[in-house]
């Protein structure tokens, strides 16, 4: 895949070209925050008008950032500074204090779901779980102690 075009722009995904941008309903993700409360929703990676989910990660010994779609259940993303080795588990840590986000349980491909935050007071009742593992496109939501399901979000 190109990461530039003929003018020298990234090219980004474009959300609205899948599937789950086409549904009727769709959830965007517009604040995430590390347990130390900085905001990971960043204008410096942008999905079809919508800032997306800026992380630090580690493989191995290279370090780099990935950006993340905020729509749930798309798994666009690119990467800046990394090449990302298929099914390899990762780190993920906050960009800007570089703190290693808390692992919530265990993904049923081997690699961890780890937490990030829907409000700066940390609380796993609220947040959204993302697999560490490269390609593994399980995550979820939690919002106020109720898991929130892609299904949930077509029944409305």
């Amino acid at each position: 895949m190109e990461r530039f075009d003929s003018k020298g722009m990234m090219i980004m995904p474009n959300p609205l070209k899948s599937e789950i941008a086409g549904k009727k309903k769709v959830l965007i993700v517009d604040q995430l925050f590390c347990q130390n409360g900085h905001n990971l929703i960043s204008k410096r990676a942008i999905f079809n008008g919508y800032p997306g989910l800026l992380i630090k990660v580690r493989q191995d010994d290279d370090a780099g950032l990935i950006a993340l779609s905020p729509f749930y259940g798309e798994n666009s993303r690119f990467t800046l500074d990394i090449d990302l080795i298929d099914q390899k588990i990762l780190s993920l840590m906050c960009p800007v204090c570089g703190v290693e986000m808390p692992v919530i349980s265990p993904c049923n491909c081997g690699g961890n779901l780890v937490a990030f935050f829907l409000t700066k007071e940390c609380d796993f009742r609220n947040c959204v779980g993302i697999c560490t593992r490269v390609n593994c496109s399980n995550s979820h939501i939690v919002h106020s102690g109720e898991l929130i399901t892609r299904s949930m979000l077509e029944s409305l």
